[in-house]
């Protein structure tokens, strides 16, 4: 009862919420959602969320398309993301396309990493800053 009214699993604008696969679970299949995923245990197959988390525990093994993906596990496999983080001990092994990538001291990365194609609203933002700024000297 009291998750159900709590407003810990959704956003501010009460559309995405949150799904917890916890360490000691191994999942396989498909995740459809326009919420969050944070992974702890063991999952093989598709994700495609708004953000995913890889916790510490969290071992993945196949493909992730979301806005944001946090690694501080093992993923393995193919992965299309707007922003991708890589924490101090996580380590993505396969194809990553991304828009923008942190990896901090520690993250390690096997395989190829592609800039993705920035959408055309983003590349237009971009262009409008950096004529605004152009502008202002």
């Amino acid at each position: 009862m009291f998750l159900k009214s709590s407003k810990i699993f959704s956003d501010k604008s009460g559309t995405n919420s949150l799904s917890i696969i916890t360490e000691g679970i191994d999942f396989v299949g498909e995740i459809n959602t326009e919420g969050d995923i944070h992974l702890d245990g063991n999952m093989r197959g598709t994700i495609k969320a708004h953000e995913v988390v890889i916790g510490p525990n969290g071992n993945f093994d196949g493909e992730i398309v979301s806005e944001v993906l946090k690694i501080s596990g093992l993923i393995k496999g193919k992965f299309t993301i707007r922003n991708l983080f890589v924490n101090k001990d996580g380590l993505l092994q396969g194809k990553a396309k991304y828009e923008v990538i942190v990896v901090e001291s520690g993250g390690k990365i096997q395989g190829e990493l592609g800039l993705q194609k920035q959408s055309k609203t983003a590349s237009k933002a971009q262009k409008e800053n950096k004529d605004n700024t152009s502008d202002s000297k």
